[in-house]
Protein backbone atom coordinates (compact mmCIF):
# COMPACT_ATOMS: atom_id res chain seq x y z
CA UNK A 1 0.00 0.00 0.00
CA UNK A 2 1.29 3.47 -0.88
CA UNK A 3 0.64 6.90 0.63
CA UNK A 4 -2.02 8.68 -1.41
CA UNK A 5 -0.27 12.07 -1.10
CA UNK A 6 3.33 11.20 -1.99
CA UNK A 7 3.38 7.56 -3.09
CA UNK A 8 5.73 6.43 -0.31
CA UNK A 9 5.53 2.75 0.59
CA UNK A 10 5.96 3.33 4.33
CA UNK A 11 2.27 3.63 5.20
CA UNK A 12 1.59 4.02 8.93
CA UNK A 13 -2.19 4.24 8.94
CA UNK A 14 -5.51 4.88 7.24
CA UNK A 15 -7.41 8.18 7.44
CA UNK A 16 -10.55 7.64 9.50
CA UNK A 17 -12.51 10.17 7.40
CA UNK A 18 -11.72 9.25 3.78
CA UNK A 19 -9.88 5.91 4.02
CA UNK A 20 -6.69 7.08 2.31
CA UNK A 21 -3.40 5.43 3.22
CA UNK A 22 -0.99 7.91 4.85
CA UNK A 23 2.75 7.87 5.51
CA UNK A 24 4.53 9.28 8.55
CA UNK A 25 4.95 12.68 6.83
CA UNK A 26 1.27 13.08 5.93
CA UNK A 27 -0.51 11.69 8.99
CA UNK A 28 -2.15 13.93 11.59
CA UNK A 29 -2.81 12.29 14.96
CA UNK A 30 -5.84 13.88 16.60
CA UNK A 31 -7.77 13.25 19.80
CA UNK A 32 -11.47 12.43 19.85
CA UNK A 33 -13.37 12.81 23.08
CA UNK A 34 -15.97 10.07 23.27
CA UNK A 35 -19.06 10.41 25.41
CA UNK A 36 -21.42 8.01 27.11
CA UNK A 37 -24.90 8.45 28.49
CA UNK A 38 -25.02 8.44 32.29
CA UNK A 39 -28.09 8.12 34.51
CA UNK A 40 -30.63 10.94 34.21
CA UNK A 41 -29.89 11.22 30.49
CA UNK A 42 -26.71 13.33 30.61
CA UNK A 43 -23.56 12.94 28.50
CA UNK A 44 -20.28 12.25 30.27
CA UNK A 45 -16.88 12.48 28.57
CA UNK A 46 -14.91 9.24 28.60
CA UNK A 47 -11.24 9.55 29.59
CA UNK A 48 -8.68 9.15 28.14
CA UNK A 49 -9.41 10.58 24.71
CA UNK A 50 -9.35 8.21 21.74
CA UNK A 51 -6.74 8.54 19.01
CA UNK A 52 -7.80 9.33 15.45
CA UNK A 53 -5.62 9.38 12.32
CA UNK A 54 -6.39 11.87 9.54
CA UNK A 55 -4.73 12.72 6.25
CA UNK A 56 -3.61 16.32 5.76
CA UNK A 57 -6.52 17.05 3.40
CA UNK A 58 -9.21 15.84 5.83
CA UNK A 59 -7.49 17.60 8.72
CA UNK A 60 -7.51 20.91 6.80
CA UNK A 61 -11.22 20.43 6.04
CA UNK A 62 -11.94 19.62 9.70
CA UNK A 63 -10.08 22.72 10.90
CA UNK A 64 -11.91 24.90 8.36
CA UNK A 65 -15.28 23.51 9.44
CA UNK A 66 -14.63 24.07 13.15
CA UNK A 67 -13.18 27.58 12.79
Amino acid sequence: MNCLDCGATGVVGICTDCGAAVCRDHVVVAEVHLTRIAPINRQVTVEPAARQLRCTTCNAAYLAATA
